[in-house]
């Protein structure tokens, strides 16, 4: 039996064979704070980056995966295949743009297939 990410990279494989512009690189990182530190008076912090890919979905309204959120100026609604997370204030690097991620769906629960909203 195939999994979620099994599924979600033969669907993005298909797309980017169709329509090589539409998928791309994507990187998502994340910066953790850490122990504050007195005699510097700042925080450790600890980044952690992965790899996948993006889609961005311009034909589905956000209203439809993200009900209650108010869509501001410059959102995009993101779809992200070969991430195992994807949290809010993420960074999200791809198509030479970084963004900040807004909010997260992860499709099925399944840690392998996420919706964000992204400015």
């Amino acid at each position: 039996m195939p999994t979620v990410s099994q599924i979600a990279k033969l669907a993005f494989d298909g797309v980017a064979r169709g329509i090589p512009d539409a998928i791309h690189a994507a990187t998502l990182t994340r910066t953790t704070q850490g122990a504050y530190d007195v005699a510097t008076g700042t925080y450790a912090t600890t980044t952690a980056a992965q790899t996948g890919r993006a889609v961005v979905d311009t034909v589905r309204p956000v209203a439809d995966v993200f009900p209650a959120y108010v869509v501001g100026p410059g959102d995009e609604l993101i779809l992200l295949e070969g991430f195992t997370s994807a949290k809010e204030n993420d960074s999200l690097t791809f198509a030479g743009r970084t963004r900040i991620v807004r909010q997260v769906q992860d499709i099925v629960a399944a840690g392998a297939l996420f919706y964000v909203i992204a400015r």
